[in-house]
């Protein structure tokens, strides 16, 4: 399971760095499923991810999920131990970012120190409504 979502991860980050149009005729979900098995196969072939591959993944994992604002949260990672700092909307988020970066295979332990801005989503509905 952790290592068909490192592979997931993976694509992901390998997507969003190496974005190009899709040829034509071939839909886009093709070309990501192409780079997921990309992954898959060097995973497969056992090759260690160093740091920065593991951080963008763990990013990646994180942009997946449309509850979490990314550009909020910053990823440090030290020998596979991750710890998350900024700020998230509310408890739940908090806690679903740290399941998120958890469950990346790679990932030896997750240090969560984000913080609740209550404000951020007050601020947003109320920017919303004018």
């Amino acid at each position: 399971m952790k290592l068909s979502l490192l592979c997931f991860a993976a694509a992901v980050g390998l997507y969003a760095c190496g974005r190009q149009d899709p040829a034509v005729g071939q839909p886009a979900s093709q070309n990501r499923i192409d780079e997921t098995r990309q992954v898959e196969k060097a995973a497969d072939a056992g090759k260690p991810l160093s740091d920065a591959s593991l951080t963008q993944i763990v990013r990646s994992a994180l942009e997946s999920d449309s509850s979490l604002d990314p550009r909020k949260i910053d990823v440090e990672n030290r020998n596979g131990s991750i710890a998350l700092h900024g700020s998230v909307e509310n408890d739940e988020q908090r806690e679903k970012a740290a399941r998120i970066v958890g469950s990346v295979g790679g990932v030896r332990n997750v240090v969560n120190n984000l913080t609740v801005d209550s404000s951020a989503a007050s601020g947003a509905t109320a920017a919303r409504k004018e």
